[in-house]
């Protein structure tokens, strides 16, 4: 069973505040590309579930596949500390069934961690603050980016 006190480290990554919005995860140490970084995770829940709770406002709410969301609301979820970003070094990827994050190139130790949230541009608008040359100004998917510019 998970501990239930709120994990802020692993083998790479650790949770501290971050300039792009509250909390961030970031490199403890160099993080080869290909890496997985740490699992996002929580308790799986149908999907009719997921999306009411994300239409409520749970923001740690991911869609592992067609049939369920994972609530990574929960403390022992280092993951939700992860922010979105235009220019993301990470991305979340399935393996096995387990959603991770994984570097997409070398990491810099005390880089922060970052992946495409993936929001569909129908979505409610949420401001980005990522501040990376390629930013929109709004969290969405990078297939949706080019109609924003």
């Amino acid at each position: 069973m998970p501990p239930r006190s709120r994990r802020t480290n692993n083998r790479w990554v650790h949770a501290a505040p971050s300039g792009i919005h509250g909390r961030g995860l970031f490199a403890g140490s160099e993080i080869p590309a290909g890496t997985d970084i740490v699992e996002y995770s929580g308790p799986r829940i149908p999907t009719r579930e997921g999306k009411r709770m994300a239409e409520e406002g749970n923001v740690y709410v991911f869609q592992a596949n067609r049939r369920e969301f994972i609530d990574g609301s929960v403390a022992w979820n280092l993951a939700r500390s992860a922010n979105h970003s235009c220019a993301p070094n990470a991305e979340s990827v399935s393996i096995d069934g387990a959603i991770w994050l994984q570097a997409r190139r070398p990491i810099a130790k005390g880089e922060e961690i970052t992946y495409d949230y993936g929001y569909s541009f129908r979505d409610d608008p949420t401001s980005c603050l990522c501040g990376a040359p390629s930013c929109v100004g709004r969290i969405v998917a990078a297939r949706h980016r080019a109609r924003m510019l």
